[in-house]
């Protein structure tokens, strides 16, 4: 084979591969889990690997990935859950309802929803495991669902 022959042939294998990664990226995220919040279903130091997904392709029950909605400007503290990657905060929380689902009991007196109502269009609830260490719609109440970046699918490493 020709040095040229060799150097395509090289380049056409690189790119499917370059492609297939750039596609994977945009589909999949590893986030390492810091703090206790979902003890004892995800320790701290634990990586997941989460699958990028739209609310409505979601479902109760998941794990989630969320943009965290507190932050530097916001009036809400970033609680010791929030995990930093990317220079992006994520939190890590369970599903508990989405937009139109019946609203959990035991959310909390200033989340303002009734539990038996609904979930108003575009939000979700979300809850910690550990309810004494996470910071979730039991205080927030509603979050918005844009926030979801998406889906634990496995852990990487425990």
């Amino acid at each position: 084979m020709t040095l040229p022959a060799v150097l395509l042939a090289a380049a056409c294998t690189a790119v499917p591969a370059g492609v297939l990664l750039l596609v994977l990226r945009r589909r999949l995220l590893v986030v390492t889990v810091d703090g206790y919040s979902m003890l004892p279903t995800l320790r701290p130091g634990e990586r997941v690997l989460v699958r990028r997904v739209p609310a409505d392709r979601a479902a109760p029950g998941a794990i989630a990935v969320l943009r965290h909605p507190a932050g530097p400007g916001t009036w809400l503290p970033l609680p010791p859950e929030a995990v930093r990657e990317d220079g992006r905060i994520y939190t890590i929380k369970r599903l508990a309802a989405l937009a139109g689902d019946p609203v959990p009991s035991g959310l909390g007196p200033g989340v303002k929803l009734d539990p038996g109502g609904t979930v108003p269009p575009g939000c979700l609830l979300v809850l910690g495991d550990n309810p004494d260490q996470s910071i979730d719609s039991r205080q927030l109440g509603p979050i918005p669902a844009e926030y979801l970046v998406g889906v634990v699918t496995r852990r990487l490493s425990r």
